[in-house]
């Protein structure tokens, strides 16, 4: 019992001294050194403690618009509410109704998601400033250090169009900071 006693005064210290991004990557560094795990496993890792829902990256693949993809996994493979997904996209609920009756009468069946590398978090398509697949673009590049023609290879695209979609992504990210 003591040592918990000790243990949470140390923890209430720490969380005084730095700031919750500063204690966030000392917490990421030392897993990083002592597990030896990779970005992408620190990812997951940071993911699964936020109880985030994760994305695979191939329902971007196919013939849907982003956000008809989007909508329709979180809707029919999440078992997302369509009020659910309207306050955790903060969007309006009848154009997720629409949008994803648009993505049923173009693609019926659900989609089948087996083991992904790539995992996006739901929380990057919060910012509104950003197109989904800016967003989308800009994660792959930034977490996973992909190239625009390993992106462009992913989601079916041409890399031109990538690199189109890097370009504003960046623009509006210096824009920001």
């Amino acid at each position: 019992m003591k040592k918990e006693g000790k243990e949470g005064v140390l923890f209430d210290t720490i969380l005084t001294r730095l700031s919750s991004q500063q204690l966030l990557k000392a917490v990421l560094q030392k897993l990083q050194q002592e597990q030896n795990l990779q970005l992408p496993d620190l990812i997951k890792t940071f993911q699964e403690a936020k109880q985030e829902a994760q994305l695979p990256l191939s329902i971007f693949s196919h013939s849907l618009e982003p956000a008809e993809a989007l909508y329709k996994f979180l809707k029919e493979n999440e078992g997302f509410s369509f009020q659910r997904i309207a306050q955790t996209m903060k969007r309006d609920q009848k154009s997720i109704w629409a949008t994803y009756q648009r993505a049923q009468e173009r693609r019926n069946q659900k989609f089948l998601v087996k083991e992904e590398k790539y995992l996006l978090p739901l929380s990057i398509f919060n910012n509104r400033s950003y197109s989904f697949l800016e967003s989308v673009v800009f994660y792959l590049n930034s977490a996973y250090h992909l190239s625009n023609k390993e992106i462009a290879k992913l989601l079916r695209k041409t890399p031109n169009t990538i690199a189109v979609l890097m370009k504003r992504a960046r623009d509006k990210h210096e824009a920001r900071l």
